[in-house]
């Protein structure tokens, strides 16, 4: 059985990485940040705090995805979130989730089984012979070989780690993702603002009160506001004070009142959102040694991410079951 390498812990890693588990595979998670989620994020503020930065819900399409947030409600991961502010007849059509006690929860379950090791960021991929890679990692000295890499990774950081594939990195070079600043923002009063905020066309993309959220702590009021992708890159490499300070202001504009601050911290996500997908669900190299999967690859959602990991895992059982 194939011994295979995950690279990064979010989605479509987590959904590959534990589909191929289940099902005999040897398969090491590595994840450069000290969680799990990626995108599905959750920074913790104090001991009584945590607050969703990245992604703020998740609505399902597909009857696999359907079945895995079913699965995430029943053991008590996740639950329905109803705002105030979203469209009544989208939210008619859709029921939306979010991870409990935080969006990084809905990963949770199905990581519990994995050998993941956090803080481990990949230098360099490094191909030893016709059949295995060794991967090397930043201030981490690692020995093992591997059969099979996966990245589930944005594809700007793997087209780094692996510029000698041309012909993947041809594949993605046309794949497009919107960055996007946010900032985590806690007030003294309730902001005058619904639950869930979208706009069109402005600097601010969406205020969400992240306090509304089932199993949040109702002492804070605690709220998330992202950048539009075109104010983020007008704005990309500012200090990240000045960020915190330019998105109070323009909140207050908005909003037409005054904020009093308890607690802001700016989130600078370079591909948050995906702009022009791939077009498939996943890249992989011509001796079927080397993968690369993600939201990307399809879409722009959490369920993207989802379809991506797990077609990836089916075609590696089915090619390499008996191997």
């Amino acid at each position: 059985m194939q011994n295979i390498a995950v690279i990064g812990a979010g989605m479509s890693g987590i959904t590959c990485a534990e589909y191929l588990c289940s099902r005999g595979f040897k398969v090491s998670v590595f994840e450069k940040s000290r969680g799990l989620g990626g995108r599905l994020a959750t920074r913790r503020i104090n001991n009584d705090l945590s607050v969703d930065h990245g992604v703020q819900y998740i609505s399902a399409k597909s009857s696999a995805f359907k079945k895995y947030l079913k699965e995430c409600i029943s053991l008590g991961y996740a639950e329905y979130w109803e705002p105030s502010g979203m469209d009544a007849q989208y939210l008619n059509q859709n029921k939306i989730v979010v991870g409990t006690p935080g969006m990084n929860s809905i990963l949770k379950f199905k990581s519990k089984n994995l050998d993941i090791k956090f803080s481990y960021k990949v230098k360099k991929v490094i191909k030893k012979n016709s059949k295995q890679w060794a991967i090397d990692f930043e201030n981490v000295k690692f020995q093992n070989s591997f059969d099979l890499v996966v990245f589930a990774i944005p594809p700007d950081q793997v087209k780094e780690l692996i510029a000698e594939e041309k012909s993947i990195v041809e594949e993605m070079s046309f794949v497009e993702l919107d960055p996007c600043w946010t900032l985590i923002l806690n007030t003294k009063k309730k902001l005058g603002c619904y639950d869930f905020n979208r706009f069109q066309g402005g600097k601010i993309a969406s205020i969400v009160n992240n306090t509304s959220k089932p199993n949040r702590n109702k002492l804070y009021n605690s709220y998330v506001i992202h950048a539009s992708s075109e104010w983020t890159k007008e704005n990309l490499f500012l200090e990240r004070a000045a960020i915190e300070l330019n998105i109070v202001k323009l909140l207050e504009d908005k909003l037409n009142e005054n904020i009093e601050i308890e607690y802001l911290k700016a989130h600078r996500w370079l591909y948050a959102q995906t702009k022009v997908p791939l077009g498939k669900a996943f890249s992989k190299n011509k001796d079927n040694t080397l993968f690369i999967c993600g939201d990307w690859c399809l879409g722009a959602n959490v369920e993207s991410a989802f379809s991506s990991g797990l077609t990836l895992a089916e075609f590696v059982e089915s090619n390499f079951r008996h191997k």
